[in-house]
């Protein structure tokens, strides 16, 4: 039998103890027991020699080790091409539903492991094939953003980088830092590529909230107000399965977050604006001097704005609200009037559009056009009402109860009886008094 490191380590203390080198304190601190227990150990160490570090049961079978038979019934359906491709869990509820049989599935696992009949089924990778690049510049931007600390300890902690690349060419269309990541920055940067380079055929981005869809608080699902917006463009927008999708704007990330850090500690930016402006002077035309590529297709796929798009109304949060009797209009615990010039085709009931455009501006649409409502500040305006006059205040005087009336008709009975028992009181005290019994009633 071959001996474990740990029993080797302490067959060499208790010869070293035996011999005199160690004392019998320093030896049980060496192997992690009691000096007595040590002393134990020794006087069968000189009885036995080196056994003495092996257990007693060492070598024989659990007292709660299953028959034989129940390996070999196990071990023989596995064997079962019918059963080749069965999990461990799976034969052993197998095995109990035939033959009665009852066996753990890690015993199971164990036995065919040592039978040679069980391997451990590694998950293969998911394949993935490399994505030719488009053939146009404008065809696919490929957009996303990066959290980093871009400035490191010299301004803001973990700006955003936005940026859009050009799938067919690498070309950086767009790129600014923010603070935070959510639609409204998004929205911005988007309206900044859109003027800058008209409309491309789609976009492709990740499953961000500020992308595709969201669910209401009814439970149905709506576009974000990015998807409608370039959806009114005629924009697609594609939604990315994993980041290994959109792998070529997470490796530009990658350059950047090594290049342009160090860039931008060279040149000491310490300031969100410092940031932006740099980006525009120098790392964008240093970018798409260094790592674009020439396309396939020297055409330019960017479609130009229709004349009548409103960027700002398309990319701009709406909500709806009802003209109120009094035709004002309710939005975030404010009024505003509708005044009689701009009621033409408004009525009480009126479904208003509110936008909420993204310098903070409020627009009321009904339809197509846009009404100049009045604001009115928090109070809703209240109609004057003219109180009218009162005469003198009259305290009530509660009705009396008639001669008849069964209420009298039972005082007057309990009254009577009242004044019954009094007399025949008073007369019993004055028989008393004079030494002479009462004498009854006859009458």
């Amino acid at each position: 039998m071959e001996l474990s490191l740990k029993q080797r380590d302490r067959i060499s203390v208790l010869r070293q103890v035996d011999e005199g080198v160690l004392s019998a304190t320093a030896g049980a601190d060496r192997i992690g027991v009691t000096p007595r227990h040590l002393r134990r150990l020794l006087r069968r160490f000189e009885a036995e020699g080196d056994g003495v570090v092996v257990h007693g049961l060492c070598g024989r079978s659990s007292n709660q080790a299953l028959p034989p038979a129940v390996r070999d019934l196990v071990l023989g359906v596995a064997s079962d091409p019918m059963y080749r491709d069965f999990g461990s869990t799976l034969l052993a509820e197998h095995v109990a539903r035939r033959f009665g049989v009852r066996v753990s599935s890690e015993t199971v696992r164990r036995w065919r492991k040592a039978a040679g009949l069980w391997q451990r089924q590694r998950k293969r990778a998911k394949h993935r094939s490399r994505r030719p690049r488009r053939a146009a510049v404008g065809e696919l931007g490929q957009w996303d953003s990066s959290v980093h600390p871009w400035l490191e300890d010299r301004g803001p902690d973990d700006l955003v980088l936005i940026s859009i690349h050009d799938d067919a060419t690498n070309q950086l269309q767009m790129a600014r830092f923010v603070e935070r990541d959510d639609g409204t920055e998004n929205r911005r940067a988007l309206i900044a590529y859109l003027r800058l380079h008209g409309r491309p055929l789609a976009f492709y981005v990740d499953h961000a909230g500020h992308f595709g869809q969201w669910r209401t608080e009814k439970g149905r699902r709506t576009d974000t107000i990015i998807a409608r917006g370039l959806g009114r463009l005629g924009v697609e927008l594609i939604l990315a399965g994993s980041p290994q999708a959109k792998g070529r704007v997470e490796r530009n990330f990658g350059t950047a977050q090594d290049r342009l850090v160090k860039e931008m500690r060279v040149e000491g930016v310490d300031s969100l604006a410092e940031a932006n402006r740099f980006l525009d002077q120098y790392w964008v035309p240093l970018w798409n001097e260094r790592f674009v590529v020439a396309p396939k297709d020297p055409c330019d796929a960017h479609r130009p704005l229709p004349p009548e798009a409103d960027l700002e109304a398309l990319f701009a949060e709406t909500v709806m609200r009802t003209v109120a009797n009094d035709f004002t209009i309710r939005f975030e615990n404010r009024y505003w009037q509708v005044p009689e010039r701009e009621a033409a085709d408004v009525r009480a009931g009126t479904k208003v559009v509110v936008e909420r455009r993204l310098d903070g501006d409020l627009r009321f649409r009904v339809g197509e056009r846009y009404l100049a409502v009045e604001p009115l500040g928090r109070d809703r305006p209240r109609p004057v009402v003219v109180a009218k006059p009162r005469g003198p205040v009259r305290k009530p005087v509660p009705p009396k109860p008639g001669p008849e009336h069964s209420w009298r008709k039972h005082f007057h009975a309990s009254a009577q009886q009242a004044i019954a028992r009094r007399n025949r009181r008073l007369a019993r005290e004055a028989g008393e008094s004079d030494g002479e019994p009462l004498v009854p009633d006859q009458g």
